[in-house]
């Protein structure tokens, strides 16, 4: 099983590696990569998130997933507190820590969890990961942004975050689906064709940030990048893992759906989010490398103890 999924990892890695080698050459610059990533966030995953619920979600599947977002934001607030908790051992300034508890709660859930969900279980997968955010992008804009921000003038709870494409896209796609809306062809085939676009574009962003990373940094940030490793790709699974084996009403696939989002490496949006909200950018480019390289592995360990 370990073999398997990381063959199937694996062949995602070329895409990164295309990625990486287009911001090496400088086909992609650091202007071009937020551009690529804002078509991502608000273009083509709002058409993938409409499209797989459209054609997918039925009252029947909701009788079934719907305790993932539930499980996504209880996942976030234990992955926050261990945050909280470590953050106490590492040798930074306010804005660095607030970086590592960010780092190390919130998970690249979009841009690199569909396209593993994608090749590992196929449609069924995307349904549960897009169902999955629905819990997790309530805190990633709300928890995510206050927590970047590091003051507690700023309120946690923002209507304006949450009113977004990918939003739109949710409700949506929801509401076509339970209400088994008949929408005509084209409509059908162009939300597809948009909405694939997320998986080759969403990882060759991924690969253009790990880029953006100075390794030469490593050495400075060696205990704090232990720490977030520890958090993001050790301990968090580790408890998603042995949590969702204790109910029986939560399917397989459910369950490898929360265990797969919980091992997934560090928000590659992070750099752009430390830029617009605060933080420690250099630190968060460097733990997106690190995070993202090691996953390679842990990934497939978790999937495999399934």
């Amino acid at each position: 099983m370990f073999f398997n999924v990381l063959s199937k990892v694996n062949a995602l890695l070329i895409i990164l590696f295309i990625g990486s080698l287009a911001r090496y050459k400088k086909i992609l610059t650091e202007d071009s990569t937020n551009a690529l990533a804002n078509m991502v966030l608000v273009v083509a995953l709002p058409f993938l998130y409409f499209y797989s619920l459209a054609t997918d979600f039925t009252i029947e599947l909701l009788k079934t997933i719907w305790t993932l977002p539930i499980f996504a934001i209880g996942i976030v607030i234990v992955g926050y507190t261990i945050a909280k908790i470590l953050s106490n051992f590492v040798n930074l300034d306010s804005q660095g820590k607030s970086t590592f508890i960010y780092l190390a709660t919130f998970t690249n859930c979009g841009f690199l969890a569909i396209p593993i969900a994608n090749a590992l279980y196929g449609s069924e997968g995307i349904v549960r990961i897009v169902f999955f955010n629905v819990g997790f992008n309530l805190l990633y804009w709300t928890l995510g942004v206050w927590t970047l921000r590091d003051s507690g003038k700023n309120i946690l709870f923002s209507s304006k975050n949450l009113i977004n494409s990918g939003t739109i896209g949710l409700l949506c796609g929801i509401t076509a689906g339970l209400t088994r809306l008949k929408l005509p062809n084209f409509i059908l085939d162009s939300t597809k064709i948009l909405g694939s676009a997320t998986i080759p574009l969403a990882l060759i962003v991924v690969g253009s940030i790990m880029s953006e990373g100075e390794l030469q940094k490593l050495r400075a940030y060696k205990k704090t990048l232990i720490l977030i490793i520890l958090c993001r790709l050790i301990i968090v699974p580790t408890i998603a893992l042995l949590l969702t084996g204790l109910f029986d009403f939560i399917s397989p696939l459910s369950r490898a759906i929360i265990v797969l989002q919980s091992a997934m490496p560090s928000a590659s949006t992070t750099p752009i989010f430390t830029t617009r909200f605060g933080g420690d950018s250099q630190l968060a480019s460097v733990a997106v490398v690190v995070t993202t390289a090691c996953s390679i592995i842990t990934i497939p360990i978790f999937i495999s103890l399934l």
